[in-house]
């Protein structure tokens, strides 16, 4: 009988050594973006803003990775397009 009235207390764990896939597959898009992919840079701004949202609400390692893909992303992305846009009025 004293066993029916035990209750089991699970603990949620700490995920400290989980990195966050996406914020890593992000930096990764950023950085392909410099070598000549112009449109890696947008995948890896979307996948940084997604992994930061994600890391928020899972505490995961990786906050770093996605900020600096959202920030390689935007300044590749609107840098080439801004060059794009110079040279083709002739400047």
């Amino acid at each position: 009988m004293e066993n029916q009235n035990q209750v089991e207390v699970k603990t949620q764990e700490e995920p400290k050594n989980k990195w966050n896939k996406l914020s890593l597959t992000g930096f990764v898009f950023s950085i392909i973006s410099i070598f000549g992919l112009g449109l890696a840079g947008l995948v890896g701004f979307i996948l940084g803003i997604v992994a930061l949202t994600q890391i928020k609400h899972t505490k995961e390692r990786g906050k770093g990775l996605a900020i600096a893909a959202i920030i390689v992303g935007v300044i590749w992305s609107f840098g080439t397009g801004i060059l794009k846009q110079l040279i083709e009025a002739g400047y």
